[in-house]
């Protein structure tokens, strides 16, 4: 090959790298171009996004969300990026941020890598269950004062919170009956300080690493065990790598729904309207549904999943832990962790 023809090749090589590099910015620069500056004559495009596959309770309320504004009225036309198309949790709250997509579900754990002050609903065992307590909390004005502090941490607003369920540990051969059994056990976890800090600290060896990682990671042996709730548990089928249940409920995952503050802003009455009453009966499923599938999941994986359920110590595992929990508590102000957790 010629010296020009090596040139040319190393031009053209170097081209589609730096093309490769600016795909996802790209993609979303186009994506803020046609939602924020649709043409005022046809339907207003609402985008949201998300990780979570179908049969999820975050998949099937912004689907239902979508169906309800599409009878309706108003001109808005929903269109969703499931699946974490778009991005991971933090590369979606970014471009909620831009205003390239108009809204997401995140977890809190995510969310807090922008607003530290979310993160008081990460401390582990502060909620009593996984369908009374969170709401208590999040539909009152300890909720109202959590995000305010998000909104005034990173712009965003929040208009709701959804839920992600109690989290329980699943391992590859330990069954986890107290926090002995966890001690020297790697474990994935999210990308989280306070989940790495609370399985640290319960002796195991925590292992942040994305989602999309975890099954190859327990089929190799990457790690011995990983957390999640019961309905990911099953729908990820992470039930045939780590077959061993433990209903440990350490965490309670809030999924705040966060949205650009300009794009909601430049909704009329009308379709602000339609879009609140459209909202409020997603987030009410969503509710519904992720308690109903904790209970349906679990009987499935009873009954089809060839796993063994075990229900731990949670006394044990919690004074394990409670020097992390003191920790979080002085950073968040103890008046104010003691009032989420014993809120009525």
């Amino acid at each position: 090959m010629s010296s020009r023809l090596c040139a040319a090749a190393r031009t053209w090589v170097a081209l589609v790298s730096h093309a490769a590099g600016v795909l996802r910015a790209g993609a979303a620069v186009l994506l803020f171009a046609s939602v924020m500056w649709a043409p005022a004559a046809s339907a207003l495009d609402i985008t949201a996004s998300h990780v979570n596959p179908p049969g999820e309770p975050t998949y099937e309320a912004f689907r239902k969300m979508s169906e309800a504004l599409a009878g309706s009225d108003a001109g808005l036309r929903m269109r969703i990026f499931p699946r974490g198309q778009l991005g991971d949790e933090q590369d979606i709250i970014e471009q909620v941020r831009l205003g390239a997509i108009t809204m997401a579900s995140v977890s809190t754990a995510a969310l807090s890598a922008f607003a530290p002050s979310v993160g008081v609903l990460d401390i582990p065992f502060l909620m009593r269950d996984h369908d009374r307590h969170p709401w208590v909390v999040a539909d009152g004005p300890l909720g109202e004062r959590i995000a305010g502090n998000v909104q005034r941490e990173t712009g965003l607003v929040v208009i709701g919170w959804w839920s992600a369920g109690m989290r329980h540990v699943f391992t590859r051969q330990t069954p986890v009956r107290g926090p002995e059994d966890l001690a020297g056990l790697k474990i994935r976890v999210i990308q989280s300080q306070v989940y790495t800090d609370t399985f640290n600290g319960l002796g195991a060896k925590a292992t942040p690493m994305p989602y999309g990682e975890v099954y190859t990671a327990l089929a190799t042996g990457t790690v011995d065990a990983a957390e999640n709730d019961v309905t990911g548990y099953r729908n990820m089928q992470f039930f045939e790598q780590a077959p061993e249940l433990s209903l440990t409920g350490h965490f309670f995952l809030f999924k705040p729904v966060i949205v650009n503050r300009r794009a909601i802003e430049r909704l009329s009455a009308t379709q602000r309207e339609a879009f609140d009453k459209a909202f409020a009966e997603a987030t009410a499923y969503q509710r519904q549904l992720s308690a109903s599938l904790f209970l349906s999941d679990l009987q499935w994986l009873k009954d089809n999943g060839r796993i063994n359920i075990t229900t731990p110590d949670r006394e044990a595992l919690q004074a394990a832990v409670k020097p992390v929990q003191d920790v979080y508590s002085q950073r968040f102000g103890r008046d104010f962790v003691n009032a989420i957790r014993n809120a009525q």
